[in-house]
């Protein structure tokens, strides 16, 4: 899908923010490294972050502070973290005024967790928690309202064809409701739309 939109559509999609059911560390790292697109899922309480990054989620200071994610190299493939130094606890250390410490993570340690948005920062986070929740709300809504849900589909094509089928019922109901000019019409006449629309594959 995401070559298809970037070949025939001419877009570029940077961020997707995927089902973690459906997309291995394999698919991560070859949109990244092809596509230049991030994807961001959660991760399962089993999948365990590499060792050395198990507090924080990302690289440390010597006193045990989490570093700032400063960004990622798409030509060296690598993250860039360094210390904040606004940090208050920075204000109290030792090294405070002399520790500048830069460090460079490899996104294949962990392509769920250190993709081209590491999986700790604000960004990441607050996509996975209102962004996401407002997707599926999106598709919980198509499903049952076109009675999707009692289809089993595994096949790519057939899951293409369904969605086309699926947006193009949305729009006839969308201009049922433009042409009608109670509610009670517009009801009736989505009602029948609906009953038209549902199909036996």
């Amino acid at each position: 899908m995401i070559r298809n939109t970037q070949k025939d559509l001419s877009l570029h999609i940077d961020i997707v923010v995927a089902d973690m059911g459906y997309i291995s560390s394999d698919h991560k790292e070859e949109l990244r490294t092809e596509l230049q697109t991030a994807v961001i899922t959660k991760v399962r309480e089993n999948m365990l972050a590499p060792e050395e990054y198990a507090d924080h989620g990302c690289p440390q200071c010597p006193e045990d502070l989490p570093l700032i994610w400063d960004g990622y190299d798409p030509e060296a493939e690598t993250h860039r973290y360094v210390a904040s130094m606004d940090h208050a606890a920075c204000r109290l250390c030792r090294l405070y005024g002399y520790c500048y410490q830069e460090v460079y993570v490899a996104p294949q340690i962990d392509e769920h967790r250190f993709g081209i948005i590491p999986l700790h920062t604000v960004v990441s986070q607050k996509l996975l928690q209102y962004i996401r929740p407002q997707v599926e709300r999106g598709f919980e809504n198509d499903k049952n309202k076109l009675s999707l849900n009692r289809f089993f589909i595994n096949s790519l094509r057939m899951a293409k064809i369904t969605a086309h089928l699926a947006d193009a019922c949305q729009v006839l109901l969308l201009l049922a409701k433009m042409k009608t000019r109670t509610k009670a019409k517009a009801k009736k006449v989505m009602k029948e739309a609906y009953t038209q629309l549902s199909f036996d594959l």
